[in-house]
């Protein structure tokens, strides 16, 4: 289990994180003990969500007005608040000229996100082939979008904007915590590096067994909330 620290300052994932991966994003619910938890936590300390959705789709799964880092670093704002955009019009329209163009291809799934967007494949009649005319369609993208490619999914996002550089920017608000961030997406590596290049002590977890940068590790949204409930026994205590 990884190590809990006296003064934290949370940077939490959502999906495979505090809820479970599931094949339809909007049925994403968050495990049974969250709600109560961010409740407890978010009284004690800083807390932030950090997801490659957009904000807004959080509205219907958490039920607090937790800040959040939304689009991967692209979004920021407060769940069931305002949402500030970071991204260039020019980019924003770039964005809408690659889903314009996205190939049609028998059994993919398009997720809409505002000044981003994900294309999924797990369901597509050929998965080999999906993800080969895929890779080929995000080839001739300009050089001011990138491709981040996940568990069977390929996010387009305008380049510059990672998780990494949103929590850099947060930590520079709180000099006097400690930040712990938890999460399993590939995109939250460039939040476990930026968080390893700070001069100070930084609780890095990954969710899962894939390879990563980050110091520790938890199996699934259970062992989250087992990590996190000892936050809420801490609190309790004092």
């Amino acid at each position: 289990m990884p190590p809990t620290v006296k003064a934290p300052l949370f940077f939490l994932d959502y999906d495979g994180t505090l809820a479970p991966i599931v094949d339809d994003p909007e049925q994403a619910v968050p495990h049974p003990e969250i709600p109560a938890i961010l409740e407890v936590l978010d009284n004690a300390y800083p807390v932030w969500v950090v997801t490659g959705r957009d904000i807004a789709q959080l509205d219907s799964f958490i039920n607090r007005p937790l800040r959040a880092i939304g689009l991967h670093g692209a979004q920021s704002g407060v769940i069931g608040r305002e949402v500030e955009y970071l991204v260039s019009d020019e980019a924003a329209d770039a964005i809408a000229s690659l889903r314009a163009s996205l190939p049609s291809l028998d059994g993919i799934r398009v997720e809409d996100k505002s000044q981003a967007f994900a294309v999924h494949y797990r369901h597509a009649t050929d998965e080999e082939e999906a993800r080969e005319r895929l890779r080929a369609w995000t080839d001739t993208m300009p050089e001011m979008l990138e491709a981040i490619w996940g568990k069977k999914v390929v996010e387009l996002r305008p380049k510059g904007w990672t998780k990494g550089t949103a929590v850099h920017r947060i930590c520079e608000e709180y000099p006097d915590r400690t930040p712990v961030y938890i999460g399993d997406d590939v995109t939250d590596e460039d939040a476990f590096d930026a968080l390893h290049d700070l001069d100070r002590e930084a609780v890095t977890v990954k969710v899962g067994d894939e390879p990563t940068s980050a110091t520790h590790r938890l199996a699934g949204p259970d062992e989250v909330v087992a990590y996190l409930r000892a936050y809420v026994d801490a609190v309790a205590e004092n």
